[in-house]
């Protein structure tokens, strides 16, 4: 049968990586309203502009973005692959963000392109900078989620660094947390 035959995806939900996929999915949606809100906020309602170099809904949609992927780094972390104890900053935290910069500079190349097509402000201006943030992160989102599944939070990756972050936290005298 057919991988993308309904009664096999259908039957793939009940497996764990149908289920990490979907709470993938959820967390993804959950943070593009959180960005999406944010993005409304910093450059509707506040009209966000700090420097004479980058354009309100520049910043705007790298205050969004910004702000976002810290919640987004722990639903997908501790909820979405199940992980526990502190982030490890090379071999997490740092994957995490350069995915997190490649989607906001995507994204803030389509916010620059549409930036003229509408009056400064205007909702159209405000609808178009919203969907340049989408198409940018829409790009990674699949690149993003084999990143994280097979190689940084994957039940198969997980014991080499889990391992290296125990011996981290024994050196700094940190007791890791009860199972």
């Amino acid at each position: 049968m057919n991988k993308l035959h309904p009664t096999a995806l259908w039957a793939h939900t009940k497996t764990e990586a149908g289920q990490r996929a979907i709470r993938y999915s959820a967390t993804s949606l959950i943070c593009v309203g959180i960005t999406q809100v944010l993005i409304i906020v910093f450059y509707k309602v506040i009209k966000l502009d700090l420097t004479s170099s980058l354009s309100g809904e520049v910043e705007a949609n790298l205050a969004a973005t910004m702000l976002t992927s810290i919640p987004a780094f722990a639903l997908n972390k501790y909820w979405v692959w199940g992980k526990r104890g502190r982030a490890h900053l090379r071999r997490e935290v740092l994957p995490f963000w350069a995915f997190t910069v490649a989607g906001w500079a995507l994204s803030t190349g389509a916010v620059a392109l549409v930036s003229s097509w509408a009056e400064p402000h205007s909702t159209a201006q405000t609808i178009l900078v919203m969907g340049a943030n989408i198409a940018g992160f829409g790009t990674l989102w699949v690149l993003k989620y084999l990143f994280l599944d097979k190689i940084m939070f994957g039940t198969d990756h997980h014991t080499p660094y889990d391992e290296d972050i125990e011996l981290e936290e024994a050196a700094l005298g940190h007791q890791p947390p009860a199972s």
